[in-house]
């Protein structure tokens, strides 16, 4: 189910679950799956949703019920994507 959450900016749900997102620039309807991972771009959002199709088949549902590790970098922290480079330590004296 799609659901408009601004002017530009529309999110799906699966299952009560995010699913995805489509936002409208300048280029086009920039599409994204429900890690948020660039799709694609479509020319409208009919052929967005097309693109995105958010579905549980069963091999989503075996995905999710895995647990998923990452190896976390020396010096990576926890917090927030944005929040810019981790990689770098200050140095101390």
């Amino acid at each position: 189910m799609w659901r408009r959450a601004d002017d530009d900016l529309w999110v799906a749900t699966v299952d009560g679950e995010y699913g995805g997102m489509v936002t409208r620039l300048p280029d086009g309807f920039h599409v994204h799956d429900r890690y948020s991972r660039p799709i694609g771009v479509a020319s409208s959002f009919a052929a967005a949703t097309r693109l995105q199709a958010p579905s549980r088949s069963g091999a989503a549902r075996s995905h999710r019920a895995r647990p998923h590790h990452v190896r976390a970098r020396l010096g990576a922290t926890t917090g927030p994507v944005f929040a810019g480079p981790s990689h770098q330590r200050e140095k101390t004296a």
